[in-house]
């Protein structure tokens, strides 16, 4: 090692001298009378510190002095302390009242889990403790309402604005990478196929099953259900993102890679798949159609707004739900079943649809409500059920295309039919152009009905959609392929419990089983599944908690070398996808109130994949493939 003097004899080395500069290591050094204020001496200011130390305190619920104890107990100890062992007698301290119990609400003293409060019975124990209440509902420990609930609310607005022809996130539909030419159906085979703009059939498109992840950035015309049309941007934003629909009973979720953006023609609605499936024999479909199929019975509520009630009884608002694979909304116009009709009553002996059905299919509802009703509830914090009844309704107007309607069963009211004017026709429907499917009659003198999902088919197209779809104006189209598909979901899904006939589940992702959606992970998968504790505490920072403990749990990322990186995930399955929540495990035991049942033809194959146009990223990733099984058939 070099010595001191080599070391200033070195030409590279550069020496600066320090002795005018300031320096608080010798007290004869500091400046006096200094106009610099950053030379100025002076003592700091610790008032934050203390007040800091005693919100600490405060927190902990730790006192001055311990309870219970004098001055002259506590002066023993320090003179105990210092070696003095002089015995210091004290009176005994006179008794003291017992203090009030506080009168305060700790959200962790609230009936819930890791995960964050159970709202949904601290709604019920605030009902009965006020016996009326009608509050907005506000949950902001609950992470999926806060991450969604402002989203929501503007989406809920915009959608009444938006064509009802038009698909929406999180339906289920059918759909193909590609269609070449129009779909038209073949007079000689009574098949729908393909044709090329010379006049040539080109057969059957290679149809899945698939989730709607992102809609169009563009509006969507009636020309769009059946071509292309010119758009300004590619068809990544003028298109939407369908992902193929993976078994919502299974741990492989592989086929939510295999997705697509497709334009409006290479869509339909999934509850018409006989029309576009016929007559593909069941072993040749894609899986991912009978995924699809086994979720047909289903119904998830969306927007939860409002909760009242007067006790014993509660109703939760809601402006959406999910029933089948269409989402429906408030303003939505819905399509009503014959009451009391089910899929056998369409079948022959052999269970193929009978010929020559009249359209039994005319009554529509435009929603005005929809809610989950709680009957009998259970206030008790240690019962995990918050009601002994529990059943969706959907509410509103009810139309109808018969005259001759109150010759047949209904559930409304039997009030004499009111014909409706074209101007009165106008104003009662969201859709335009209604007049043309015909007249229309007011049912039950205008007066709002209720009805259970089981009650209703689907949206009502605008009449030129319906017509560009379906070739017709009637409204039956899908009638026989809502009904046969439930009566399947109800046979395989597991999750359906025994004696009902629609699986409830809390939300979408649940019902679909998925574990991605545009390539993020959701549901049981999603990051914050990981550490809820962590997120309880984020939440009540935003929520305007100051505690210490909470923002060492909320771990922001905030390091001594600086910004954490992250922390590693282990790789989740799904075999828990089908756990329900609080709110909807409650309700397993209600009985839906409609009026379908019945048992359907049983015993023959599952599918097995067909051969796919799949592109090269899209090959790489595994695709399953499901082995027969006996299990319930339907007719395709």
């Amino acid at each position: 090692m070099a010595s001191g003097s080599e070391t200033y004899e070195d030409p590279n080395r550069v020496v600066i001298p320090v002795d005018d500069s300031k320096s608080d290591g010798d007290k004869a050094r500091w400046p006096v009378n200094n106009t610099d204020s950053r030379w100025i001496y002076r003592m700091r200011d610790d008032e934050s510190w203390r007040i800091g130390l005693a919100e600490m305190w405060v927190e902990k619920q730790m006192g001055i002095q311990e309870e219970g104890r004098t001055k002259a107990e506590m002066e023993a100890d320090r003179l105990k302390a210092l070696g003095n062992e002089q015995a210091i007698v004290s009176p005994k301290p006179p008794s003291r009242a017992p203090r009030a119990p506080r009168d305060f609400r700790d959200p962790r003293d609230l009936p819930g889990d890791v995960e964050g409060p159970d709202y949904w019975k601290i709604h019920v124990m605030d009902l009965k403790e006020k016996g009326t209440i009608d509050e907005e509902i506000n949950h902001p420990l609950n992470l999926d309402w806060v991450l969604t609930h402002d989203y929501l609310k503007d989406y809920f607005v915009r959608l009444p604005l938006q064509p009802a022809f038009v698909p929406r996130v999180g339906e289920v539909v059918l759909f193909t990478y590609s269609l070449e030419g129009r779909l038209e159906t073949n007079t000689e085979t009574n098949i729908v196929e393909m044709r090329a703009e010379d006049g040539g059939w080109l057969g059957m498109p290679q149809w899945r099953a698939g989730v709607v992840t992102q809609v169009s950035e563009e509006e969507s015309s009636f020309l769009d259900i059946v071509q292309d049309t010119k758009k300004r941007q590619p068809v990544s934003y003028s298109g939407f993102r369908v992902e193929t629909l993976p078994d919502p009973l299974a741990d492989d979720k592989s086929y939510s890679l295999h997705y697509r953006y497709v334009p409006l023609k290479c869509i339909k609605p999934f509850g018409s798949f006989e029309r576009w499936l016929w007559p593909t024999p069941r072993e040749q479909l894609h899986p991912s159609i009978e995924n699809a199929m086994t979720t047909m019975a289903s119904y998830s509520l969306l927007h939860k707004v409002r909760f009242q009630g007067t006790w014993p009884n509660a109703r939760i608002s809601c402006k959406g739900i999910y029933i089948g694979p269409e989402l429906l909304a408030v303003k939505d116009t819905v399509r009503l079943k014959p009451f009391g009709m089910k899929a056998e009553d369409m079948e022959s002996s052999h269970g193929e649809l009978k010929p020559g059905l009249e359209p039994p299919t005319n009554d529509v509802m435009v929603i005005e409500a929809i809610w989950l009703q709680l009957e009998d509830c259970d206030a008790d914090p240690k019962s995990e059920q918050l009601a002994r009844k529990i059943v969706p309704f959907i509410a509103g107007k009810v139309y109808t295309r018969d005259p001759h309607r109150l010759n047949r069963v209904m559930p409304f009211d039997p009030d004499p039919l009111e014909k409706l004017t074209p101007q009165e026709v106008d104003d009662a429907f969201q859709q335009v152009g209604m007049r043309v499917y015909g007249r229309w009659y007011r049912v039950a003198a205008g007066k709002i009905c209720v009805v259970t999902p089981g009650m209703i088919l689907g949206r009502c197209y605008e009449p030129e959609a319906t017509h560009l779809h379906f070739g017709t104006f009637d409204l039956d189209y899908d009638l026989h392929g809502v009904l046969s598909g439930r009566r399947y979901s109800v046979q395989v899904d597991p999750r359906i419990p025994a004696g009902l006939e629609f699986f409830w589940s809390d939300n979408r992702v649940e019902t679909l089983g998925l574990a991605t959606m545009n390539g993020v992970d959701v549901g049981p998968a999603a990051d914050q599944r990981d550490d809820p504790v962590r997120w309880q505490a984020i939440l009540r920072i935003l929520s305007g908690s100051t505690s210490e403990s909470d923002y060492r749990s909320a771990d922001l990322g905030i390091a001594k070398n600086g910004p954490s990186l992250g922390r590693a995930r282990a790789k989740k399955t799904f075999s828990a996808v089908s756990k329900n929540s609080k709110l909807v495990s409650t309700g397993l035991g209600a009985v839906t109130e409609n009026e379908d049942s019945g048992e359907g033809p049983a015993n023959t194959a599952d599918s097995d994949p067909s051969e796919m146009d799949l592109s090269e990223s899209e090959l790489m990733a595994p695709i399953p493939f499901r082995e027969q099984s006996d299990g319930p058939e339907y007719l395709p």
